[in-house]
């Protein structure tokens, strides 16, 4: 004979419960002359309601079908499972075993011909029970919401730890990596840029290792308590059986708590960042192409160049003459069917898009005292993206020089694309918004 013990939580007054069952069923097994101890299997701190994650439960289970057990003793059908589904099926595996349950609240036995009647109803019972708990359970964590009281894990959260009464306070070394995350992302790279610099750099993350994850990345971007407000309910338990969580749509209330804890991002750029976001995402829909800026370590036009006559993207090929090897810029609906000529757009050479761009911010910088009343104006009545742009680019060009030579990373940090016309006409468009025009014939 083996026991089967559970408790469905942590707290300290279950783990007693868990210890006196365990204690419980082992002495009264080996004490009883009939039966020989077959071992306890116990998980503690599962939920009943399905046996996915409860290891002992399925490794008892597998010892039956592999015949060590004949018999199974509980405390009661809700410690063997609330599911009513589940606890039938088992039962009845178990029966054409010929191995059978004993439910000691119920004073049930699973071999007698009463036993399966009696146990469908009270199963039934048992799960009602846990559906009528967890919509208390529920209801309880809402109304804390509504006051504004909850508890939150920082385990997975880069930037905060938890006090002694369950509030966040600032990591200031985590903060750090939070603040340049936004400050990088503003710049112009992308998140996955950005998680391979963090990674080239050995920058650890909340679990001290040093492999980040874009997707990471993206929902601290996304994250309101870096900017000192909380939104509780994101997502809500689906079914109280399968615990399957889904994001919350609009399907329950939400609670959005402004200046909840000290902010690590200040709320501008927290939101000049959601702006930014979007207008990446519109960008990309836009002009075709698969990201925003793709390995720009040695690609850095790709996504940047967008065709003047059908509005799509450009893309880098290699062209060999003789012995001469061009980085040569193509519209990507030129030859889109194999043989079939699409846009008639002309290419485009790598050095002469190097040479617009220096063109352009030389140009830039020559007209700065016209160009800085409009950052003046976005500074003052713009959005919270058109007043970082106009702080960005009047520092950039408070003691900037003209350039001579192509820099990579001062590219990235100021372009946001480059047109192409059938003219031999470029637009050099800056992320604050200024456009200039070079070449033509």
């Amino acid at each position: 004979m083996a026991a089967y013990c559970r408790v469905s939580t942590d707290q300290e007054e279950q783990l007693s419960s868990y210890e006196n069952q365990v204690n419980y069923y082992k002495s009264y097994i080996q004490q009883n002359p009939m039966y020989e101890f077959a071992g306890i299997y116990a998980d503690e701190g599962i939920s009943g309601t399905n046996t996915k994650k409860r290891e002992e439960f399925n490794r008892m289970i597998a010892d039956c079908r592999a015949r060590k057990i004949d018999r199974i003793i509980t405390k009661s059908i809700s410690r063997f499972a609330r599911n009513t589904l589940d606890c039938l099926n088992y039962v009845r595996e178990l029966k054409e075993l010929g191995i059978g349950i004993i439910f000691e609240k119920e004073n049930i036995d699973t071999l007698d011909a009463k036993g399966e009647v009696l146990l469908t109803i009270l199963s039934s019972l048992a799960q009602d029970e846990s559906r009528s708990i967890s919509e208390n359970s529920t209801w309880g964590i809402r109304r804390r919401y509504e006051s504004g009281k909850f508890g939150m894990s920082t385990k997975r959260f880069l930037g905060y730890d938890a006090d002694e009464n369950g509030q966040l306070v600032v990591n200031p070394e985590q903060a750090k990596i939070v603040v340049r995350l936004y400050d990088e992302y503003l710049s112009g790279k992308t998140v996955d840029y950005i998680k391979r610099t963090f990674e080239r750099e050995g920058i650890k993350n909340w679990n001290r290792k040093t492999v980040w994850q874009a997707t990471t990345l993206q929902s601290m971007l996304c994250n309101e308590k870096y900017k000192g407000d909380a939104i509780l309910q994101k997502s809500y338990t689906v079914d109280f059986l399968s615990k399957k969580r889904a994001k919350n749509q609009g399907e329950i209330q939400q609670f959005h708590i402004e200046d909840n804890h000290e902010a690590i991002i200040d709320p501008l750029i927290w939101e000049a960042v959601q702006l930014e976001q979007e207008r990446r995402r519109k960008y990309i829909e836009e002009h075709g192409t698969n990201s925003y800026s793709h390995k720009p370590e040695t690609n850095p036009f790709a996504g940047k160049i967008v065709c003047g006559t059908c509005n799509q993207s450009y893309a880098r090929k290699g062209w060999k003459t003789g012995d001469v090897y061009r980085k040569v810029w193509q519209c990507q609906e030129r030859y889109k069917v194999k043989g079939v000529s699409g846009c008639t757009n002309r290419h485009i050479d790598e050095e002469v898009l190097e040479e617009a761009f220096k063109m352009a911010w030389n140009l830039l910088l020559k007209n700065r005292e016209e160009t800085k009343k409009r950052w003046q104006c976005f500074a003052e009545f713009g959005n919270p993206l058109e007043q970082y742009r106009a702080v960005q680019f009047a520092d950039i060009t408070e003691n900037a020089k003209y350039i001579t030579d192509f820099d990579t990373d001062f590219m990235l940090n100021t372009l946001d694309h480059i047109a192409v016309f059938e003219s031999g006409k470029l637009v050099v468009a800056f992320m604050d918004g200024t456009e200039i025009e070079c070449g033509g014939e």
